[in-house]
């Protein structure tokens, strides 16, 4: 038999692997790209829920094999060593979809079991990754023993969304765009994860968590980089990711003592009956970041994430500059700012707002209007699954959308002051079913500007 594949999924019975991981492979397979897949291993602890591999497409059931394992128990590896072997020059593919806590002790015995093969490997290692600052540069240090940068691939799920990948192509394919993106025109620049639910069974993580670390440290900076990142010299994975690394060097770092003049933080009324015990995780984050470089020096980026709020949406809204003696107000108008909108949840949507005249006289105030684009209308057909093109990509050792190692340590730098002012005290109180707490209300008003979705 030619050389092939053959994938490792550590924590393979677990949450993601059920939900996310399997059902991506079952459509990657019926499109062909797993045929030179020779084994899936599951290596957990627990063995799969009755039924559930009778839930898969039989071609892929029976690559699947249950291995009885514990990541924290060296003995375990003996065993993945001697399955390794029978497998002598396939590519190997790790892919750690485990509690963050179990990563570094997964990668060195992992590391150290590898040290014994020539395969060609991968490992693939789900967020969070690190803590903060501190846990984050440890586990690239333990992976710079056994693997090589182009061997890892950092997962941010958030990547593999389409409407974020378009960010990019609206931008750089449209010159009409471009040419008015950067501080000249822009006055600032919002992206919001706001969700409606609350601990959905995540109580145990969320907690030793927070919203900060959760969505602001990876998502948001990461769809913050894809906002504001020049266009690369070439479309290659690499000068991609130098761009975005470019990008999150230039943020201005936030001194510890300027914290509350750049972040604020709430948790929702309850949050504590819910979890059951007291708590000083923060539900709410929002942070205010400038970008010190020639395109964007001056203009705010504002961040902001919450659980339990009023409407569940995930925008990034770029908003434009009044024109100076605007028509409408030569009129005694008061018009709306021009916005353009990426819609990345519910839906996948481009939307552009501006002003027009209503049919009813030459003088009349312009009022708003919008132009929506739609990627599944316009483009017919279904908008693949996150983890689908991310899975693909690994496959095709395609890094574009996975985090380098510089990356996810500035990405920490820029939140770790943030992370030790707030490690003291209590969030402010939110009532569930609102925008937030009233602190953020107040912090984006200093600014004389107003939160915005489209």
């Amino acid at each position: 038999m030619g050389k092939g594949r053959v994938l490792f999924i550590f924590g393979g019975t677990g949450d993601l692997a059920r939900r996310k991981i399997y059902p991506v492979l079952q459509r990657i397979m019926k499109r062909g790209k797993l045929k030179d897949v020779k084994a899936i291993y599951a290596l957990s602890r627990a063995g799969f829920e009755r039924g559930y591999l009778d839930t898969l497409d039989p071609d892929l059931a029976k690559l699947i094999r249950f291995q009885p394992f514990d990541v924290t128990n060296r003995e375990d590896y003996r065993t993945l060593e001697k399955e390794i072997s029978n497998f002598p020059g396939d590519e190997l593919i790790f892919y750690l979809a485990l509690p963050p806590h179990l990563f570094g002790t997964t990668i060195v015995h992992t590391g150290s079991v590898l040290r014994h093969f020539l395969n060609p490997r991968k490992i693939v290692i789900e967020k969070p990754f690190g803590f903060d600052l501190e846990s984050a540069r440890k586990l690239n240090f333990q992976l710079r023993r056994y693997f090589t940068e182009r061997e890892i691939y950092r997962i941010d799920h958030f990547l593999g969304k389409v409407s974020i990948q378009n960010i990019l192509s609206f931008r750089f394919s449209n010159y009409i765009f471009e040419g008015i993106w950067n501080k000249n025109f822009v006055d600032n620049v919002q992206i919001s994860a706001l969700e409606t639910v609350g601990l959905e069974g995540r109580s145990s993580y969320y907690d030793r968590v927070g919203a900060l670390r959760d969505m602001i440290q990876n998502h948001l900076l990461q769809i913050l980089c894809f906002l504001a990142m020049e266009p690369p010299a070439v479309m290659d994975p690499e000068r991609i990711r130098d761009e975005k690394v470019k990008v999150l060097s230039s943020v201005r770092k936030i001194k510890p003592e300027e914290v509350d003049r750049y972040a604020v933080r709430g948790s929702y009324r309850g949050y504590e009956e819910d979890l059951g015990r007291p708590s000083s995780t923060e539900t709410y984050a929002c942070v205010k970041v400038f970008i010190d470089n020639f395109r964007w020096e001056g203009v705010p980026f504002y961040l902001r994430t919450g659980k339990r709020l009023k409407e569940k949406k995930t925008q990034a809204v770029i908003t434009f500059k009044e024109i100076p003696g605007n028509f409408g107000k030569l009129i005694g108008c008061m018009p709306e700012r021009n916005r353009i909108a990426f819609e990345i949840a519910p839906g996948n949507r481009v939307i552009l707002s501006f002003q027009m005249m209503p049919p009813t006289g030459f003088l009349s105030c312009p009022l708003e209007s919008r132009m929506e684009v739609s990627l599944e209308d316009t483009f017919g057909g279904e908008v693949p699954d996150a983890y689908e093109t991310l899975i693909e990509d690994i496959l095709d050792g395609d890094q574009t959308l996975f985090i380098r190692e510089d990356e996810s340590e500035i990405a920490w730098e820029i939140v770790q002051p943030i992370l030790d002012r707030w490690s003291e005290g209590r969030p402010p109180l939110y009532e569930p079913g609102t925008w937030g707490p009233k602190e953020a209300e107040e912090f984006i008003r200093r600014d004389g500007r107003e939160w915005v979705l489209v």
